[in-house]
């Protein structure tokens, strides 16, 4: 299976982990499609749960390590689907990026694999972690191929974690995208 992958181009902690998680398992992307940081346009939550300022590798760092061709490119741009059909791939999967457009995930042989770190349908969106606390969801993990409506598209998996009593956002943070990495190996294989 032809593999590429949807990157920040920016140090980022899913992008970092998700390809080094990947080469351990034996799978090497044809490409890393990495796009530049953009502004977001809405309010963003006072309560942060990611970390700041660990320091990790570049993803152009680990690509040029690895021997993985590295595309600065727009993930909704002509360049990128172009890109998609010259290495011919099978399966995108979402290590770092904003929305990805219907024309770009048609590109791809299979589709693009999502882990969104929440259960769906029940918790779309941003901060999810968040809303899960307060609306009193299981914390979780959903393995889908996405399609052009946000946060949906066909499940691969749903799996929970537990969260203790003495948890942080941190921790409930950290055991969601260590779950996530898992589940997008595990659905790797399924698919």
């Amino acid at each position: 299976m032809k593999i590429g992958v949807f990157a920040y181009n920016f140090r980022h902690k899913k992008t970092q982990e998700g390809l080094v998680k990947l080469f351990l398992n034996g799978y090497e992307p044809e490409c890393i499609l990495s796009s530049d940081p953009v502004k977001l346009n809405f309010k963003t939550s006072e309560i942060r749960v990611t970390p700041k300022d660990l320091n990790y590798e570049h993803p152009l760092n680990i690509s040029n390590t690895l021997g993985i061709p590295y595309h600065i490119v727009n993930h909704s741009s002509i360049e990128c689907s172009e890109l998609i059909k010259q290495y011919n791939l099978d399966l995108g999967i979402v290590l770092g990026a904003r929305i990805i457009k219907q024309n770009i995930i048609d590109s791809f042989n299979i589709g693009v694999l999502n882990m969104h770190p929440g259960l769906l349908p029940e918790n779309r969106g941003l901060d999810n972690l968040k809303w899960a606390v307060i609306d009193e969801l299981k914390q979780g993990v959903t393995s889908h191929l996405i399609d052009r409506y946000v946060d949906r598209g066909f499940l691969v998996d749903r799996k929970t974690i537990e969260v203790y009593e003495d948890d942080t956002l941190l921790d409930i943070f950290l055991r969601l995208q260590s779950l996530e990495l898992d589940m997008m190996i595990e659905a790797i294989q399924k698919i």
